[in-house]
């Protein structure tokens, strides 16, 4: 126990355990991983009952992965743990569609400009030609009165 174990207190454990949090970009596994072996550091009489112990996990989750997990509702932490690989999984899928999606609109595509239908305006080149000179011609007449 002297070599190999932890020698921090029961009361360190627990405190770093209902403290713990999942690093951004860490692996689900990984920090399940983690997390079970903060757990069985502590010793059994000082571990906290079933229900803590899976209100403490789902805290420890970013908030995007927690909400699904709460609400799933499981009543043990390893399936609240596989819960959490499945939403995982889920929101990978989306990141990887929305990315594909993205890209896709994102494409840059050559088209023909000389097929484009000219903009049609209210009048043409001749039609305003006429509006300018008939303005033209009232402003003469302004003047000469």
């Amino acid at each position: 126990m002297t070599k190999f174990g932890d020698d921090r207190s029961t009361a360190s454990l627990i405190n770093d355990l209902s403290n713990l949090k999942m690093n951004s970009g860490q692996n689900i596994k990984d920090f399940n991983s983690r997390f079970n072996k903060l757990l069985n550091k502590s010793p059994d009489t000082s571990r906290p009952v079933a229900d803590v112990q899976i209100e403490w996990y789902i805290l420890s989750l970013p908030s995007n992965i927690a909400i699904f997990v709460d609400r799933a509702n499981k009543n043990t932490l390893v399936e609240n743990m596989k819960e959490v690989v499945s939403v995982e999984k889920g929101i990978n899928a989306l990141e990887k569609k929305k990315d594909q999606e993205d890209k896709r609109l994102k494409k840059v595509t050559f088209k023909d400009e000389s097929r484009k239908k000219a903009p049609k305006y209210p009048f043409g080149l001749e039609g305003l030609q006429q509006v300018l000179q008939t303005l033209s011609n009232e402003k003469v007449e302004i003047k000469n009165k």
